[in-house]
């Protein structure tokens, strides 16, 4: 299955804005966005792919071990956002009410089968 597959399975979420596979510096590998007219979606992902880096070696650095999620609510967005191996992370955007359990069920489900693809 290719990521594109893998990405249009997690936008059947409810609610959900975007999804991708990004690298850690901030190179979109692939991305699914079937609600993102309007969104400047290039700087959002960069943006979260610097916030994640951060998060993910400030963890490391308390030795709370290896990171597993993020997850960041705005009032007009939510993102979540779940590292698949040292070089790259699954990122998904929700609208408001979006459904983020299920956003987090499927991204956790996901990660693997896009990490035996890279």
């Amino acid at each position: 299955m290719a990521f594109r597959e893998h990405l249009e399975n997690v936008c059947q979420v409810e609610g959900a804005v975007l999804a991708c596979v990004m690298g850690f510096d901030g190179i979109a590998v692939d991305t699914h966005a079937p609600k993102a007219e309007g969104l400047d979606t290039d700087t959002l992902l960069v943006e979260y792919s610097a916030l994640l880096d951060q998060v993910r070696r400030a963890a490391a650095s308390l030795g709370n071990g290896k990171l597993e999620e993020v997850v960041v609510r705005a009032e007009n967005l939510t993102a979540i956002l779940r590292p698949i191996d040292e070089n790259y992370f699954l990122f998904l955007a929700l609208e408001p009410n979006g459904n983020t359990g299920k956003g987090r069920f499927l991204l956790r489900v996901t990660a693997p089968k896009l990490l035996e693809e890279l």
